[in-house]
Formats: C-alpha cells, structure tokens, sequence
C-alpha cells in the first residue's frame, strides 16, 4: 500500500507540474483556441480532469516499466497517445461514430473503400419483434452501438432464446453506457448513442472477416495490427507500413506472420488520406480480395491506458509518429 501511495503522489506530482506548464507556455498548443471544426480534450473536460487521466496513465508506466513519462518531451507511442487524448484536435462531428466514420473516407477512394451498409439503425434495444418485423434472410447479423468499445454481438437469424435474451439486454445497455467515461475518452459523451445491425459479409459462413488495424500518427501508418483467433489461441500480428513484419508484441501474444493480403498497398494509402485530419487514428478495414470495408476509426485504443507489451515496439512506433503537434519523434 505504501508503495502504491508513493507512485500516485509522484505521478500527480508530475502531472500538475506538466499541466501548469502546458498552459503558461503553449506546449502541444495548449494556450490557444482549437481550430475551427475541431474540439480538444482540454476544451471539454475539466483541467481537474485531465490531470487525472494523464496521472492514472503515469501510474501505469510506472508500475510497468518503473518510469515515469516524459509528457513535456514524448518519443514513445504510448506518451503520444496519451497526450494526444487531451491536446490533439479531433474533427466534429467525432469520427468515432460507426454510423457517421464513413463520411472520413476520401471521394477518390470511394470506388474501393466503404462502410458496411446496415439492414437497420435505431435508437431502442433489438427485441425479437423487431427483428421479426426487418424479415431478415437467414445468416449471421452483427448488433453493435454506433459509439463504444466491446459493444457488439453476433448472431444467427432465426435466433435462439438464450442469444435473444442476451442481444436484447445487451443492446439496452449499451443505449445508456456512458461510452468512454472511464478512460477520458470524451469524445463518445458527444455522440447520440444508437443500435444498429450489420450482416456478415464472410465469403465463408464459418470464417470470420480479417480486421487490419492501421495505426496511423501524424498522417503516416505507423504500424498494422491483425488479430487471429480471438476465441481461442488469439495472437496478434504486427507489421510495419510496407509490410515488414514486426516480431513484437503491443497488447497481445504474437504468432508467426502470414502472407500479405490483397488490397493491403490500397489499404495503406486510404488509411494515410484519412489520418491526415487526425493527429492520431486507428483506421480499421475489412479486407477483401478487391474491396475494402471501414469498420470503424478509433481514437485511443483500450482507452489509451494499456503500455505496449514490447517497450521497443513502443519506441519504432513512436519514432514512426512525427506530426507538428509532437515534433520528429526521434528520441
């Protein structure tokens, strides 16, 4: 107990420190409006707030890794990403909603890149009358909230009693979760929470689409994570842009990689037209043999508050990360 009170007295230490001088000096921007059409977390939030997001997060490095961030001079990813939570002006409407991140996807790129369309949207829980009255063809559905992580479900129509019973609790709740509180991640409390139904575009009934997540700092992918077998022995693949594969681990255990996918080259350079409005995105696509799909763009994966595993990974991605807001990103 002793020495869990001596890291937060340190971390809010060093964040009080760095939040005064964020504001006396412009660091990051910090003293100036936001530009038009963007908000911040620092525009929305209370400083009292912020300080203790950015203090949880100094915790959290310092229980791992026995160090305390450097937010006034960051090189690492997990440094940048935390900051930029608060200090990084994000577009209006918020690009997290999954109904509305299609509207990010460049005109020239429309012929290849799309969302998937869904059968319905609506701001009430999927009860069994409601599915009955969308006469669905028989397959596999995905229920997911518009706003929020972990907030989905699949399911077969016709639906079983047990999966009803859970789909409709499940999708009440997440009409009422306050999506992000926790974590500081401010911009779900701007979204209108709303269910809505996808169906499954798997080419194979049994397999499950392949989700790249295209991490992108500063306009430029900085590294693309592909998760395998989530249900079971889950392992998660890391590349670099040009497809190098990484032999490190961010949050999950790695595997040995695989052959690239069609459409990763495509995928790279809608991922970079996107990310050029945001200082940082996780760009998520559905990759098809001559189609892309958009599943949704993400702000702060895990919230900002998982370290990468692999602390070298942590520094290529920072390095990878070189924006106006954080500088070059060398170390």
């Amino acid at each position: 107990m002793a020495v869990a009170n001596h890291i937060k007295r340190k971390s809010r230490r060093l964040t009080r420190s760095f939040i005064a001088k964020a504001f006396a000096e412009n660091l990051f921007g910090a003293a100036r409006p936001a530009p038009a059409g963007t908000l911040r977390g620092i525009d929305v939030l209370p400083t009292s707030t912020v300080q203790q997001k950015l203090s949880r997060a100094a915790q959290i490095m310092f229980t791992s890794r026995g160090e305390l961030p450097n937010y006034e001079a960051p090189s690492t990813f997990y440094e940048k990403l935390v900051l930029s939570k608060f200090f990084a002006p994000i577009p209006m409407p918020s690009p997290a909603d999954k109904l509305g991140c299609g509207e990010f996807i460049p005109e020239e790129f429309s012929e290849v890149a799309q969302t998937i369309p869904p059968v319905w949207v609506g701001h009430e829980p999927i009860t069994l009358e409601l599915l009955q009255s969308l006469d669905l063809p028989e397959g596999r559905y995905f229920a997911k909230s518009n706003c929020g992580s972990g907030t989905n479900l699949s399911f077969q129509w016709p639906i079983s009693e047990e999966k009803r019973a859970k789909l409709e609790k499940y999708s009440e709740g997440w009409l009422t979760l306050a999506h992000g509180e926790r974590a500081g991640e401010w911009w779900y409390g701007l979204i209108r929470p709303q269910n809505l139904i996808e169906p499954d575009y798997a080419p194979d009934p049994s397999a499950s689409l392949s989700d790249w997540k295209f991490h992108t700092g500063g306009g430029r992918v900085v590294a693309v994570q592909l998760d395998l077998d989530r249900s079971g022995a889950h392992r998660q693949l890391i590349f670099d842009r040009d497809f190098n594969f990484i032999n490190e681990e961010l949050f999950f255990r790695t595997g040995a990689p695989i052959d690239k996918p069609p459409m990763f080259e495509t995928a790279v350079a809608v991922a970079e037209s996107m990310a050029r409005k945001f200082e940082y995105a996780r760009i998520d696509f559905y990759l098809m043999e001559d189609r892309l799909y958009l599943g949704e763009v993400t702000l702060a994966p895990i919230g900002g508050q998982r370290l990468p595993r692999s602390s070298e990974l942590d520094a290529i991605m920072g390095r990878a990360w070189q924006s106006g807001l954080f500088g070059s990103g060398e170390s």
